[in-house]
C-alpha cells in the first residue's frame, strides 16, 4: 500500500525516511529530518512514519529534536522545524514547555493567516495540544472536584475524542480497535460511559440494547469480553487504579455483558472483574450485580466459586446476596 502524503510532499521523501527508520540509526534519521534538502518541511506522510515508531525511539529524537530547537542559531524556519517534528513523536510524553512553543506557533499563525492550505504544521502541532494524553489530563482533573464548572466547562464541551482516556490497558485497547469497528460501535462505546455504577437502570439498558441489536449481539459480546478480560488486571495507575473517567464505561461493559446471551467466556471475564483487580473500586459491585442478573447456571455456578475465593468482606456480602433467592441483585 502506498504511504499517504500531503500534495506537495514527494513519495519519494517519504521512502527515504522509512528507509532510515528501517537502519535503526537515529543520529542519521534526526539529522536528516532537521536539514532536509530542498525547501519544503516534511508532511503528513513523514509525521505518519515518525507516529509509528516504538516509544524508545520517538523518545531518543524528541530528546534531539528539543536539544536543536533549544540551541541552534539558525533562522526562524529551522527552529519551526524542530518544533514540528517534536510535534510528531512526542505522542504520551509532551513536556509542558513544548506545548508552549506549539501554542505559540499556532497563534503566530492564526494572527497572520485566514486560512492555510499549504503547511502541515498547523495539524501536526494541533494534534499535539489536543493529544490524547492531555485530554486525559484534563478530564481526570475536573473530576477532583476543585474546578468550579465555570472553569472546566468552556474546555472540556469543546473536547470531541477520544471516547475514553488512554492510559488503561484495556482502554488503549478499545480505542485502537474502534476506527475498524466503525461509527456504530463509537456510538456504544459512548454510551457506556454513561452507565450506572450501583444498580442497573432501564432507560441505560434499553439504549444499550437498541445500540447492540444492529451490530448483533453475539458480535457485541465476543468483542467487549476481550476488552473485560483484560480490564480485570487494573487501570493504568501506578498501584492498578482505574482512570476515573474510563471507570463508568467498564460498569456499562459489565452491564451491556449481562443483557446480551450468556456465554462461559463473559461469565468468566465478569468474575474476573470480581477477583482479580489490584485494587477494590465500585466496579466490583457492579461485576457482582451484572452476574447476578443472568438467568442461567453458569452465572450463579460463578458467583459460587467466587464466594470459596473471595476474602473482601463488602464484595463476599455482595456475593453473599446475589446467591441468595429472596434477595435478588438488579
Amino acid at each position: 500500500m502506498e504511504p499517504v502524503t500531503s500534495p506537495w510532499e514527494p513519495r519519494e521523501r517519504v521512502e527515504y525516511v522509512q528507509e532510515l527508520v528501517g537502519k535503526g540509526d537515529s543520529v542519521v534519521l534526526s539529522h536528516a529530518l532537521l536539514f532536509p534538502k530542498g525547501c519544503w518541511d516534511d508532511g503528513f506522510g513523514v509525521t505518519a512514519v515518525l507516529r509509528g515508531l516504538p516509544l524508545t525511539d520517538r523518545m531518543d529524537l524528541a530528546r534531539s529534536f528539543a536539544e536543536y530547537v533549544i540551541t541552534t542559531r539558525a533562522g526562524a524556519g529551522s527552529r519551526k522545524r524542530g518544533l514540528v517534528l517534536l510535534a510528531a513523536v512526542s505522542h504520551g510524553f509532551a513536556e509542558s514547555s513544548w506545548c508552549d512553543a506549539w501554542e505559540s506557533l499556532l497563534r503566530d499563525k492564526a494572527s497572520r493567516l485566514w486560512a492555510c492550505g499549504t503547511e502541515d504544521d498547523l495539524w501536526t502541532c494541533g494534534h499535539a495540544l489536543l493529544d490524547g494524553e492531555v485530554v486525559a489530563l484534563l478530564r481526570r482533573s475536573a473530576l477532583e472536584g476543585s474546578w468550579p464548572q465555570e472553569c472546566v466547562e468552556p474546555v472540556l464541551s469543546r473536547i470531541q475524542g477520544p471516547v475514553l482516556n488512554p492510559g488503561d490497558g484495556w482502554a488503549d485497547r478499545v480505542l485502537a480497535e474502534l476506527p475498524a469497528l466503525g461509527k456504530p460501535w463509537h456510538a456504544l462505546v459512548a454510551h457506556t460511559l454513561r452507565a450506572p455504577t450501583g444498580r442497573s437502570n432501564r432507560t441505560w439498558d434499553r439504549r444499550a440494547l437498541a445500540l447492540a441489536d444492529p451490530l448483533g449481539p453475539g458480535q457485541v459480546r465476543d468483542t467487549v469480553t476481550p476488552w473485560t478480560e483484560l480490564a480485570a488486571e487494573g487501570g493504568g495507575r501506578d498501584d492498578g487504579a482505574y482512570d476515573a473517567y474510563n471507570l463508568p464505561a467498564l460498569a456499562g461493559l459489565a452491564w451491556l455483558l449481562s443483557l446480551l446471551p450468556p456465554h462461559p467466556d463473559s461469565i468468566r471475564a465478569l468474575g474476573a472483574l470480581v477477583e482479580r483487580p489490584p485494587l477494590r473500586s465500585a466496579l466490583t459491585g457492579t461485576a457482582v450485580r451484572a452476574l447476578a442478573r443472568f438467568p442461567h447456571d453458569l452465572a450463579r455456578s460463578e458467583l459460587l466459586r467466587l464466594s470459596t475465593r473471595v476474602r473482601h468482606k463488602v464484595t463476599h456480602r455482595q456475593i453473599c446476596e446475589a446467591l441468595a433467592p429472596e434477595r435478588p441483585m438488579s
